[in-house]
């Protein structure tokens, strides 16, 4: 039996073990070195697409105040699970970062791992800085990633992985249309219940932006861009990039 279902809703099961080769510890590090750097001290910070909270729980371990929000009620299950068994107390809540209104401000707003390409248009994207504009305080910091088009062509399109495992077993194919910037990717889970495997599959769509594009929305949305760098680093981005780091400040409050 085959069931179409949303993005990230039974990925969750084995998102963790799928992803085992991120480094959350050295993401964990670079925000905070990102704090350093540009003299700011947050302590309500807010991490949108947090997935099962890898990152939420690592900075509220080093003190923050930390909420997670996520459009997909399976992975921020485990996210929850994952807080309560290390002592947490975090807000995990459902939203989608095109229009999430929590109706609460913050100093600090992260989105990581390729969530922003999420945002398949400019409407979408310029949606995103505007809901997370809704939650900055002004002079608070956006923070966040984009994966890069050489990222996607020399590591993922037209390739296919697979693993088997005894409780779940995936296949992932991938295909990058030059032409509009889109990187699609299917999914298929095998996930078992029971003595039976119960068959899954999930269509995601991610979307390549240029550093110009993501610099004119963030200031037609009231931001100030700081930075563009090769993730990890302090180190402008370049063509050789597979990751691009951004940091924004918010300027001025806008209207929705």
């Amino acid at each position: 039996m085959e069931e179409l279902i949303k993005p990230y809703e039974r990925f969750a099961y084995a998102y963790d073990r799928m992803m085992s080769n991120v480094d959350y510890v050295r993401w964990a590090s670079y925000v905070a070195d990102l704090f350093k750097y540009y003299e700011y001290e947050p302590r309500d910070i807010l991490e949108i697409a947090c997935g099962t909270g890898s990152l939420t729980t690592l900075l509220a371990g080093q003190g923050y105040k930390m909420q997670g929000l996520d459009r997909a009620e399976g992975m921020l299950t485990v996210a929850r699970q994952k807080a309560e068994k290390q002592g947490l107390d975090i807000p995990f809540v459902q939203g989608d970062m095109l229009n999430f209104n929590l109706q609460q401000r913050f100093d600090v707003v992260l989105c990581i791992y390729d969530s922003i390409n999420y945002a398949v248009t400019e409407s979408d994207l310029e949606s995103v800085f505007r809901a997370v504009s809704r939650h900055l305080d002004v002079s608070g910091l956006f923070i966040f990633d984009l994966t890069t088009e050489r990222n996607i062509v020399h590591h993922f399109h037209s390739q296919t992985f697979a693993e088997n495992h005894n409780d779940y077993s995936y296949i992932w194919k991938n295909t990058y249309s030059y032409q509009d910037k889109i990187c699609h990717t299917a999914l298929t889970f095998f996930i078992r219940e029971g003595e039976l495997f119960h068959r899954f599959e999930e269509i995601h769509t991610q979307k390549i932006f240029e550093v110009n594009t993501v610099k004119k929305l963030l200031q037609k949305t009231g931001y100030k861009m700081l930075s563009a760098y090769d993730m990890y680093t302090f180190n402008r981005w370049s063509r050789h990039s597979d990751r691009i780091n951004f940091t924004a400040r918010k300027e001025e409050e806008i209207e929705q």
